[in-house]
Parts: C-alpha cells; sequence; structure tokens
C-alpha cells in the first residue's frame, strides 16, 4: 500500500500525509513525492523547501491528505 501512496503522490504531483521515524522520534506531515528509488524516494513538505530523501523502512503511513479523496481527474464538475 506505501508503494501505491508513494507513486499517486509522484505521478499526480498531490500531497500525501505521512508518518516516518527520524533520530528515534515519529514525525508527520504532508509531503510530496518528488522521486522514487527502490529502497528510497525523495520528498518536499510546504514548510521545508529542499527536497529530503528518506529510506522506505523508516515509514510507518501513508494516507490522502486532508480533502483529497484520491480523484485523479482534476476536472470533475460538481452536478
Amino acid at each position: 500500500m506505501i508503494e501505491r501512496f508513494l507513486s499517486y503522490s509522484l505521478k499526480h504531483n498531490r500531497k500525501i500525509k505521512a508518518i516516518w521515524t527520524e533520530d528515534d522520534n515519529i514525525k508527520h506531515g504532508n509531503i510530496t513525492v518528488t522521486e522514487i528509488g527502490d529502497d528510497y524516494f525523495c520528498f518536499t513538505q510546504a514548510r521545508k523547501k529542499t527536497a529530503t530523501r528518506l529510506e522506505k523502512t523508516y515509514l510507518l503511513s501513508l494516507g490522502y491528505a486532508r480533502g483529497d479523496s484520491g480523484e485523479t481527474d482534476r476536472d470533475i464538475k460538481d452536478d
């Protein structure tokens, strides 16, 4: 499931909610994936404009960011 959310963010340039470990602390935030490797991925955060590289093993959970339901068609009309 982690791969699906990473690919979704990369392919559609969408933010996703992530929870990961860093230096024995649990971190969380909305991220946008910029690159996916075999055992790592790179992302940016809204607060930090620089890219960060993280090993996939440090990920605890991924999900849709607030207000995102996973729709990939941006031209959905309200009827």
